[in-house]
């Protein structure tokens, strides 16, 4: 499976992380009609921080042309008003993922990082006759982190966020192509016949 990155997080020399990103992975970025794709968003913070609290984004996408199915919120971020979003004309919006930092009982929250929040899969047209290319980016209203465990109160880096941006390409079959201009020609001759 290829996987696309989207947005690349700011590294420091040592290789942590310097400020906060969204991230798009795709697992085939090059599709032909009617053939499906999964889209995984994750969220990316400095590693001075301690954990993701919550993000609040939409997908934004430069065409409604395919569907959209299988949207979640991807666990440990699908915590209490969490929100897969909505499909629109524009895209998926509303997609709200986050963690507690101070469960009652159990565990507290994940610190991984980068941290998976959000999953689709993406369905390409049916009818596609030339390449179509799906232009895919993040608007971000809410990114909140933790600062230390077991700490209630988060706090906003979306300063400085660098949203993700990636492309689907929709490529007809090679030989859609030859047999619909063969059945132009071929029309063609027959009337002038």
């Amino acid at each position: 499976m290829q996987r696309m990155a989207g947005a690349v997080a700011v590294l420091l020399g040592s290789g942590t992380l310097a400020q906060s990103a969204v991230l798009i992975e795709i697992d085939d970025p090059v599709l032909e009609p009617g053939v499906s794709t999964g889209v995984l968003l994750s969220a990316a913070f400095p590693a001075t921080d301690y954990a993701m609290c919550c993000i609040l984004t939409d997908l934004l996408a430069s065409s409604d042309a395919g569907t959209w199915s299988d949207l979640e919120v991807v666990a440990p971020m699908d915590g209490p008003g969490a929100s897969a979003g909505a499909v629109t004309p524009a895209g998926i919006e509303g997609i709200l993922g986050g963690q507690l930092n101070f469960p009652p009982a159990g565990s507290g929250p994940s610190p991984d990082n980068p941290i998976a929040f959000w999953r689709g899969t993406y369905t390409a047209p049916d009818d596609v006759a030339a390449p179509l290319d799906l232009d895919l980016i993040t608007q971000t209203t809410r990114f909140e982190v933790y600062i230390a465990d077991g700490d209630p109160t988060p706090v906003s880096r979306l300063d400085g966020l660098v949203e993700a941006s990636a492309t689907i390409r929709v490529v007809p079959a090679p030989g859609a192509g030859l047999l619909l201009a063969g059945l132009l020609l071929g029309g063609g001759r027959r009337r002038r016949a």
